[in-house]
Protein backbone atom coordinates (compact mmCIF):
# COMPACT_ATOMS: atom_id res chain seq x y z
CA UNK A 1 0.00 0.00 0.00
CA UNK A 2 1.52 3.06 -0.56
CA UNK A 3 2.31 5.73 2.15
CA UNK A 4 3.35 8.68 1.90
CA UNK A 5 4.89 9.21 5.60
CA UNK A 6 6.83 6.51 4.71
CA UNK A 7 8.24 8.10 1.74
CA UNK A 8 8.79 10.90 3.62
CA UNK A 9 10.16 8.65 6.61
CA UNK A 10 12.71 7.09 4.76
CA UNK A 11 14.58 10.51 3.57
CA UNK A 12 14.08 11.61 7.36
CA UNK A 13 16.17 8.85 8.82
CA UNK A 14 18.82 9.66 6.44
CA UNK A 15 18.87 13.01 7.59
CA UNK A 16 22.68 13.88 8.93
CA UNK A 17 23.88 10.54 7.89
CA UNK A 18 24.57 10.30 4.14
CA UNK A 19 26.59 12.35 1.99
CA UNK A 20 25.88 14.08 -1.60
CA UNK A 21 27.21 12.66 -4.36
CA UNK A 22 26.63 11.86 -8.14
CA UNK A 23 29.07 8.98 -8.82
CA UNK A 24 28.38 6.97 -5.44
CA UNK A 25 24.93 7.62 -5.51
CA UNK A 26 23.31 4.47 -4.95
CA UNK A 27 23.62 4.38 -1.00
CA UNK A 28 24.17 3.57 1.38
CA UNK A 29 26.18 6.25 2.99
CA UNK A 30 25.61 8.92 -0.07
CA UNK A 31 23.02 9.58 -2.60
CA UNK A 32 22.59 12.25 -5.65
CA UNK A 33 18.98 14.32 -5.36
CA UNK A 34 16.93 11.94 -7.78
CA UNK A 35 18.55 8.29 -6.65
CA UNK A 36 17.37 9.21 -2.83
CA UNK A 37 13.93 10.39 -4.47
CA UNK A 38 13.69 6.92 -5.95
CA UNK A 39 14.73 5.17 -2.73
CA UNK A 40 12.39 7.11 -1.05
CA UNK A 41 9.39 5.94 -3.44
CA UNK A 42 10.34 2.69 -3.19
CA UNK A 43 10.19 2.77 0.55
CA UNK A 44 6.43 4.47 0.43
CA UNK A 45 5.24 1.71 -1.95
CA UNK A 46 4.86 3.89 -4.84
CA UNK A 47 7.46 1.89 -7.03
CA UNK A 48 8.85 -1.74 -7.00
CA UNK A 49 12.11 -2.35 -5.06
CA UNK A 50 14.98 -2.07 -7.34
CA UNK A 51 13.49 0.76 -9.20
CA UNK A 52 16.27 3.25 -10.17
CA UNK A 53 16.33 6.35 -12.71
CA UNK A 54 17.52 9.74 -12.33
CA UNK A 55 15.87 13.26 -12.53
CA UNK A 56 14.61 12.49 -16.27
CA UNK A 57 13.27 9.61 -16.01
CA UNK A 58 11.43 10.23 -12.87
CA UNK A 59 9.04 12.19 -15.18
CA UNK A 60 7.42 9.12 -16.40
CA UNK A 61 7.99 7.07 -14.06
CA UNK A 62 5.61 8.99 -11.79
CA UNK A 63 3.18 9.73 -14.33
CA UNK A 64 2.97 5.65 -15.10
CA UNK A 65 2.13 5.47 -11.43
CA UNK A 66 -0.56 7.40 -10.46
CA UNK A 67 1.22 11.09 -10.05
CA UNK A 68 -0.36 13.85 -11.60
CA UNK A 69 1.48 17.63 -12.29
CA UNK A 70 0.01 20.08 -9.51
CA UNK A 71 -1.23 23.10 -11.68
CA UNK A 72 -0.17 26.62 -10.72
CA UNK A 73 -3.17 28.92 -9.21
CA UNK A 74 -2.59 32.79 -10.27
CA UNK A 75 1.36 31.82 -10.84
CA UNK A 76 1.99 29.77 -7.52
CA UNK A 77 2.03 26.26 -6.75
CA UNK A 78 -0.20 25.06 -3.81
CA UNK A 79 2.31 22.08 -2.69
CA UNK A 80 1.00 19.82 -0.51
CA UNK A 81 3.16 17.51 1.84
CA UNK A 82 4.12 14.55 -0.17
CA UNK A 83 4.44 16.55 -3.50
CA UNK A 84 7.47 16.05 -5.69
CA UNK A 85 9.15 18.69 -7.43
CA UNK A 86 11.54 18.30 -10.15
CA UNK A 87 13.65 21.67 -11.20
CA UNK A 88 14.67 22.05 -14.91
CA UNK A 89 12.92 21.67 -18.53
CA UNK A 90 11.76 18.50 -19.19
CA UNK A 91 14.56 16.59 -21.34
CA UNK A 92 17.30 18.58 -20.27
CA UNK A 93 17.75 17.77 -16.66
CA UNK A 94 20.51 15.35 -16.82
CA UNK A 95 23.18 15.67 -14.05
CA UNK A 96 23.77 19.05 -12.52
CA UNK A 97 20.91 20.44 -14.92
CA UNK A 98 18.07 19.21 -12.72
CA UNK A 99 17.15 18.82 -9.43
CA UNK A 100 14.49 16.81 -7.60
CA UNK A 101 12.75 16.20 -3.76
CA UNK A 102 9.46 15.97 -1.47
CA UNK A 103 7.76 18.47 0.09
CA UNK A 104 7.58 17.88 3.92
CA UNK A 105 4.42 20.02 5.08
CA UNK A 106 2.13 22.36 3.26
CA UNK A 107 4.01 25.48 4.01
CA UNK A 108 6.74 25.05 1.16
CA UNK A 109 9.38 22.75 3.66
CA UNK A 110 11.33 20.29 1.32
CA UNK A 111 13.27 17.23 2.05
CA UNK A 112 16.20 16.68 -0.52
CA UNK A 113 19.49 15.39 -1.07
CA UNK A 114 21.86 18.30 -2.34
CA UNK A 115 25.02 19.52 -3.06
CA UNK A 116 25.30 22.63 -1.02
CA UNK A 117 24.69 20.93 2.31
CA UNK A 118 26.32 17.91 1.04
CA UNK A 119 23.57 15.28 2.44
CA UNK A 120 19.54 15.26 2.61
CA UNK A 121 18.30 18.35 4.43
CA UNK A 122 14.72 20.24 5.18
CA UNK A 123 15.01 23.66 3.72
CA UNK A 124 12.59 26.54 2.40
CA UNK A 125 11.59 25.32 -1.14
CA UNK A 126 11.33 29.31 -2.34
CA UNK A 127 14.68 30.44 -0.68
CA UNK A 128 16.49 27.41 -2.33
CA UNK A 129 14.44 27.98 -5.18
CA UNK A 130 15.42 31.79 -5.47
CA UNK A 131 18.90 30.76 -4.66
CA UNK A 132 19.55 28.52 -7.43
CA UNK A 133 17.71 31.00 -10.46
CA UNK A 134 14.04 30.23 -10.24
CA UNK A 135 14.70 26.97 -12.85
CA UNK A 136 11.50 25.86 -14.52
CA UNK A 137 9.32 23.60 -12.10
CA UNK A 138 7.33 20.82 -12.22
CA UNK A 139 5.34 19.40 -9.04
CA UNK A 140 3.55 15.50 -8.84
CA UNK A 141 0.90 15.12 -6.23
CA UNK A 142 -0.01 10.71 -5.69
CA UNK A 143 -3.91 10.62 -7.05
CA UNK A 144 -4.38 7.19 -7.21
CA UNK A 145 -4.10 4.13 -9.47
CA UNK A 146 -3.94 6.05 -12.56
CA UNK A 147 -1.46 4.17 -13.96
CA UNK A 148 -1.87 0.87 -12.32
CA UNK A 149 0.25 0.12 -9.34
CA UNK A 150 1.96 -3.50 -9.40
CA UNK A 151 -0.99 -6.10 -8.67
CA UNK A 152 0.17 -7.48 -5.23
CA UNK A 153 0.66 -11.26 -7.38
CA UNK A 154 1.38 -10.83 -10.38
CA UNK A 155 1.46 -13.67 -13.22
CA UNK A 156 4.39 -11.64 -14.86
CA UNK A 157 6.47 -9.27 -13.19
CA UNK A 158 5.49 -5.72 -14.36
CA UNK A 159 8.52 -3.43 -14.88
CA UNK A 160 8.65 0.06 -13.73
CA UNK A 161 12.00 0.86 -15.43
CA UNK A 162 11.64 2.57 -18.73
CA UNK A 163 10.72 -0.43 -20.93
CA UNK A 164 11.63 -1.67 -24.51
CA UNK A 165 9.81 0.65 -27.12
CA UNK A 166 11.29 -0.80 -30.09
CA UNK A 167 12.35 -4.20 -32.09
CA UNK A 168 15.96 -3.29 -31.39
CA UNK A 169 15.57 -2.90 -27.94
CA UNK A 170 16.19 0.66 -26.95
CA UNK A 171 14.96 2.06 -24.43
CA UNK A 172 12.77 5.61 -24.26
CA UNK A 173 14.68 8.28 -22.57
CA UNK A 174 15.88 11.88 -23.29
CA UNK A 175 18.93 13.99 -22.88
CA UNK A 176 21.74 15.46 -24.06
CA UNK A 177 25.37 13.65 -23.87
CA UNK A 178 28.77 15.36 -24.20
CA UNK A 179 31.43 13.41 -24.83
CA UNK A 180 34.88 14.00 -22.93
CA UNK A 181 36.93 12.57 -26.07
CA UNK A 182 36.07 11.62 -29.66
CA UNK A 183 33.24 9.35 -30.19
CA UNK A 184 32.15 7.79 -33.86
CA UNK A 185 28.60 7.44 -35.13
CA UNK A 186 27.45 4.16 -36.15
CA UNK A 187 24.68 2.79 -37.95
CA UNK A 188 23.97 -0.35 -35.49
CA UNK A 189 25.21 -1.18 -32.13
CA UNK A 190 27.97 -3.80 -33.30
CA UNK A 191 31.69 -2.13 -32.62
CA UNK A 192 33.02 -4.84 -34.67
CA UNK A 193 31.29 -4.82 -37.87
CA UNK A 194 33.91 -4.15 -40.17
CA UNK A 195 31.15 -3.65 -42.65
CA UNK A 196 29.56 -0.63 -40.91
CA UNK A 197 32.63 1.89 -40.27
CA UNK A 198 32.29 4.83 -38.36
CA UNK A 199 30.11 7.10 -40.25
CA UNK A 200 30.84 10.47 -38.67
CA UNK A 201 32.37 11.70 -35.07
CA UNK A 202 31.95 14.09 -32.55
CA UNK A 203 34.45 15.79 -30.40
CA UNK A 204 34.84 16.32 -26.97
CA UNK A 205 32.87 18.96 -26.07
CA UNK A 206 29.99 18.61 -28.49
CA UNK A 207 26.81 18.21 -27.53
CA UNK A 208 25.12 14.83 -28.35
CA UNK A 209 21.17 14.79 -27.85
CA UNK A 210 19.55 11.53 -28.05
CA UNK A 211 15.76 9.95 -27.58
CA UNK A 212 17.33 6.46 -26.37
CA UNK A 213 19.89 3.91 -25.12
CA UNK A 214 21.07 0.96 -25.94
CA UNK A 215 22.83 -1.69 -23.61
CA UNK A 216 24.17 -3.94 -26.31
CA UNK A 217 27.49 -5.61 -27.12
CA UNK A 218 29.24 -4.79 -23.96
CA UNK A 219 28.49 -0.78 -24.28
CA UNK A 220 26.08 1.93 -23.61
CA UNK A 221 24.63 3.29 -27.04
CA UNK A 222 22.90 6.34 -27.15
CA UNK A 223 20.87 7.05 -30.23
CA UNK A 224 19.11 9.35 -31.85
CA UNK A 225 17.62 10.33 -35.63
CA UNK A 226 19.80 11.91 -38.25
CA UNK A 227 18.10 14.84 -40.58
CA UNK A 228 18.05 12.19 -42.93
CA UNK A 229 15.36 9.97 -40.64
CA UNK A 230 18.10 7.42 -40.14
CA UNK A 231 18.58 6.73 -36.63
CA UNK A 232 22.22 6.15 -35.39
CA UNK A 233 24.11 5.32 -32.33
CA UNK A 234 26.74 6.36 -30.71
CA UNK A 235 28.90 4.07 -27.87
CA UNK A 236 29.03 6.32 -24.68
CA UNK A 237 30.98 4.08 -21.89
CA UNK A 238 31.06 0.62 -21.23
CA UNK A 239 28.00 -1.80 -20.10
CA UNK A 240 29.84 -2.11 -16.84
CA UNK A 241 26.82 -1.20 -14.49
CA UNK A 242 28.44 1.55 -12.94
CA UNK A 243 27.46 5.42 -13.84
CA UNK A 244 31.37 6.88 -13.30
CA UNK A 245 32.72 4.98 -16.40
CA UNK A 246 30.52 6.80 -19.42
CA UNK A 247 33.14 8.84 -21.67
CA UNK A 248 31.73 11.67 -20.75
CA UNK A 249 28.87 13.71 -18.69
CA UNK A 250 25.26 13.57 -19.54
CA UNK A 251 24.18 9.75 -19.20
CA UNK A 252 22.78 8.54 -15.66
CA UNK A 253 25.60 11.02 -14.18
Amino acid sequence: MSNINAMIGWMSDQLGKVTYSMTNRLGPDSYDCSSAVYNALIAGGFLRAGSMGNTETLFNDLERNGWQQVKPVNGNYPAKKGDIFIWGTRGQTLGAAGHTGIFVDDNDNIIHCNFGFDGITVNDHDYIWGYNGQPDITIYRFTGNVGGEPDPKPSTPKPIDPVPQDPDKRITMSGTFYPDRQLAVSADTNPDDTASPALDYYNAGMAIPYDSYIMANGYAWVSYVDYGGTRRYVAVGPDDGRIDTTWGRGFFN
